[in-house]
């Protein structure tokens, strides 16, 4: 499956004009980055979709930037980026079924398909006690590895992936 390629949340154009496309490990990336970039409860038909990373509480304060880390909340972030990668590949098992009822040709290349969530470990800055690093380890069914290193701090949430 190919899809368009998104940079600095906008369409990216290839050299010959044409909107780009990407496909494979950098589709998959670029799906969980937005999936996780994907702010909590903004879609009016899917309130429960997003994520609570870049959310505010109540109060209107930042749930997490802005705040010293401890190990109670770096648990919770650690929590949140585990059920968005759980989230996203359910989707994909989800649509995989539904092609193969329908007997649909397969929408997913294996390089694009998230096998295996290795690992998440998040920590503080070593500079800063109110930014959080989050490095998550996936597997893909093609066997190849991919990492994100999903930042937060005063500048918002950043994914490199």
């Amino acid at each position: 499956m190919k899809n368009f390629r998104i940079t600095n949340g906008d369409l990216a154009l290839a050299s010959n004009g044409r909107v780009d496309m990407v496909r494979g490990q950098d589709k998959l990336s670029q799906d969980l980055t937005l999936w996780i970039l994907e702010p909590i409860g903004q879609g009016f038909t899917t309130p429960s979709f997003g994520s609570i990373l870049d959310s505010f509480d109540s109060n209107g304060n930042h749930r997490f930037i802005g705040r010293n880390i401890d190990a109670q909340t770096l648990s919770e972030i650690r929590a949140e980026v585990d059920r968005i990668l759980n989230l996203y590949q359910q989707h994909q098992i989800e649509t995989i079924k539904i092609s193969q009822i329908r007997g649909e040709l397969d929408l997913y290349s294996k390089k694009e398909i998230l096998n295996e969530i290795v690992s998440i470990n998040a920590d503080t800055t070593p500079d800063e006690l109110t930014a959080i690093i989050v490095d998550a380890k996936i597997r893909t069914a093609a066997g190849q590895s991919i990492a994100l290193a999903i930042q937060s701090g005063d500048e918002g949430v950043r994914v490199n992936a």
